[in-house]
């Protein structure tokens, strides 16, 4: 399967899950392409926005251009949006991360797979569907 039909396709997977969440959705088609800035997934309800960037990575690190970084969050400032990176790992499911977790290295803004799993927000906190489970210290 090709880098492109992966990342598709997981986008696609997302949109489903948005939708059956009550969420009005669309998929940005040609985004990474597009030279607007603009997220892959845009899902809406009741006057709330989330914007998600989606990867479909299968590595221990992932990496986003500087650039691309700075639209995305730009976009999602200018849109009144809530935004994160929407990372799909190939048969272990999803993590959502928000930009603020990666850290500058190079030209690029980084996240490890590591760092990715600590920062990650469930999809249901994301939603409002559930709330965050607070870990007990100690």
């Amino acid at each position: 399967m090709t880098h492109y039909n992966k990342g598709a396709n997981a986008e696609r997977e997302l949109i489903k899950e948005l939708f059956r969440a009550g969420f009005a959705v669309t998929r940005v088609a040609g985004s990474g392409v597009n030279p607007l800035p603009c997220p892959d997934v845009i899902a809406l309800k009741k006057g709330r926005i989330i914007a998600f960037e989606c990867k479909a990575w299968k590595g221990k690190h992932l990496a986003i251009p500087h650039i691309n970084m700075a639209e995305e969050v730009g976009w999602a400032e200018t849109a009144g949006a809530e935004f994160f990176i929407a990372w799909k790992i190939p048969n272990h499911g999803w993590l959502f991360v928000r930009a603020d977790a990666f850290h500058k290295a190079g030209k690029n803004f980084m996240i490890s797979l590591h760092d990715a799993k600590l920062h990650s927000v469930d999809l249901g906190v994301i939603l409002g569907t559930q709330s965050q489970l607070k870990l007990a210290k100690g």
